[in-house]
């Protein structure tokens, strides 16, 4: 039998609680025995200890002669015999010597007896063990097989705990019995494991509910309406099927509007003959205005030949202008060396006065001594010769400058005569052909007018095939796109007819499994 999904939460919850449950109760178990294993240890171990405090105290006794060291071995062995410890009172301790015999036992019928021979239920000596652990090692544990407490012919295992005394050669000991850790032990695990399965039965109610009422009857109620969905998802298929069929009708219409579209070429036809034949006509008028506009070529041709005399006349003019501005560069370049000149003058000039001053000066404050301005005297003498030679220079090259700029001026002026009186007469050249021209050009106009006219004609048959072309165009446009919208929506609806019943029959299958899941059993 399946398990329906509130079984397998349950599960998924549970098996992990045990799991856990179960290590954590074996850890605390195995701590548990460890710590009161210890505890017990040490409790016996603190015994004998505390007993052996009473031995050092006889000893100390007999030491200070309060005692003689028999009386203290007596009293001392006496008191060690009624020492009584553990829950129920009924633990005890012992004392022997090396050979081993019992110093003190709460057997009477024990003391004095030699224990060397003494065996466990295991065959161990265990007196001679008690008395070789406490001489070689001072202290220490020892486990063997002893009569149970109640039950004589019951054995279990025992514990005990020995310690040395050097100064009698005396071994203190005593033991517990290691099936009492047991129970306690047991006791402790039985408690435990009872509160874990009660948490483990809440856990289970708690998770059964939970589930029950959050995932279960929620699960269920998806699944029908899943279930509705599909149903309604298969007819939508069915609608989408019959779609498909409205739009092969459409299909048939648009077979239709194609025939008029058939009609409307023809038209277009007739259309096109007419504007062949007013071609040819503007074929003929257009030769003619070629052979026109051939003449006219020639006439014109030699108008820019004249032209091109003028331009290379002014050509010569503008170099002509050109070498006139390098003359007039050269007498300014002239100029500028006589103004440098007269500046020397100028210089010259200053500094004549300025010693013809200085010299009056001298001569009249220094009398006789007057003759010592000789010098000065010659240095005026000195510039008034430089001033001359200057003034010389100026004066040539003065001469020198009107030469040459009345040469410049006649030579430019007879040359712009001579191109002036060129260029006249190749504008009255072109003033000739240009009026032939224009007699040419007159005719062109003429033709062309004719052309325009046929033209216009042959525009106006063009304006309306091209309405027509566009009313066709329009037509045939849409009629492509209600095709091509048509063939597009056949194709998706009839992939997603397909497609709906696919994912309608595959829900189904998805609720059939969600119903399984939740109920556990195969749905009906």
């Amino acid at each position: 039998m399946k398990l329906n999904i509130g079984q397998k939460i349950l599960l998924i919850v549970v098996i992990p609680f045990i799991i856990f449950a179960s290590f954590s109760i074996y850890s605390s178990y195995q701590n548990t025995s460890k710590n009161l294993m210890k505890e017990k240890r040490l409790s016996i171990e603190f015994v004998t200890q505390t007993a052996m405090k009473v031995i050092e105290e006889y000893q100390e006794k007999a030491e200070l002669g309060e005692l003689t060291e028999q009386e203290a071995k007596d009293q001392a062995a006496k008191t060690i015999s009624k020492i009584r410890y553990g829950q129920d009172g009924d633990d005890y301790l012992w004392v022997n010597d090396s050979t081993p015999t019992l110093i003190s036992h709460p057997k009477t019928e024990l003391i004095g007896k030699n224990m060397s021979e003494f065996k466990d239920k295991a065959g161990a000596h265990i007196f001679v063990l008690f008395s070789q652990i406490a001489k070689t090692n001072g202290s220490g544990f020892l486990q063997y097989v002893w009569n149970d407490k109640k039950d004589k012919d019951k054995f279990v295992p025992k514990l005990s705990y020995v310690l040395y005394n050097e100064k009698w050669d005396w071994t203190l000991g005593t033991g517990i019995y290691i099936q009492d850790v047991q129970a306690t032990i047991t006791s402790i695990l039985i408690a435990d494991s009872i509160k874990v399965g009660i948490a483990m039965i809440i856990l289970v109610l708690a998770v059964t509910v939970i589930v029950k009422k959050n995932i279960r009857e929620p699960l269920l109620d998806i699944a029908n309406r899943l279930f509705s969905t599909s149903e309604e998802v298969a007819k939508g298929a069915k609608d989408s099927l019959n779609n498909c069929e409205n739009l092969a009708s459409s299909s048939q219409e648009q077979a239709s509007s194609l025939q008029e579209t058939v009609s409307s070429v023809e038209e277009i036809n007739a259309m096109i003959s007419r504007n062949a034949t007013s071609a040819e006509e503007s074929k003929t008028t257009s030769l003619e205005s070629q052979r026109s506009a051939s003449s006219g070529k020639k006439r014109v041709d030699e108008m820019l030949t004249t032209i091109d005399e003028i331009a290379s006349n002014n050509d010569n003019v503008i170099k002509r202008m050109q070498q006139t501005n390098d003359e007039v560069t050269e007498i300014l370049n002239i100029i500028k060396n006589i103004n440098d000149k007269t500046k020397v003058i100028n210089d010259i000039v200053f500094q004549t006065k300025l010693l013809s001053f200085n010299a009056s000066v001298e001569a009249a404050r220094a009398g006789e001594s007057g003759k010592g301005f000789a010098v000065v005297a010659e240095e005026v003498g000195a510039l008034a010769n430089m001033s001359g030679n200057a003034s010389e220079e100026i004066r040539e090259l003065i001469e020198s400058s009107m030469t040459k700029v009345e040469t410049i001026v006649s030579s430019t002026t007879s040359v712009m005569e001579r191109m002036i009186e060129d260029g006249k007469t190749a504008v009255a050249k072109g003033k000739d052909r240009a009026q032939e021209c224009k007699v040419v050009l007159d005719e062109i106009i003429n033709n062309v007018d004719n052309v325009n006219r046929k033209v216009a004609e042959i525009a106006e048959a063009s304006k309306e095939q091209s309405q027509g072309v566009h009313e066709i165009s329009r037509a045939m446009e849409l009629l492509d796109q209600v095709s091509h919208k048509n063939n597009d929506v056949v194709i998706s609806t009839e992939a997603s007819s397909k497609e709906l019943q696919k994912e309608a029959d595959d829900l189904i299958i998805v609720v059939e499994r969600v119903r399984e899941l939740v109920n556990g059993q195969k749905a009906a």
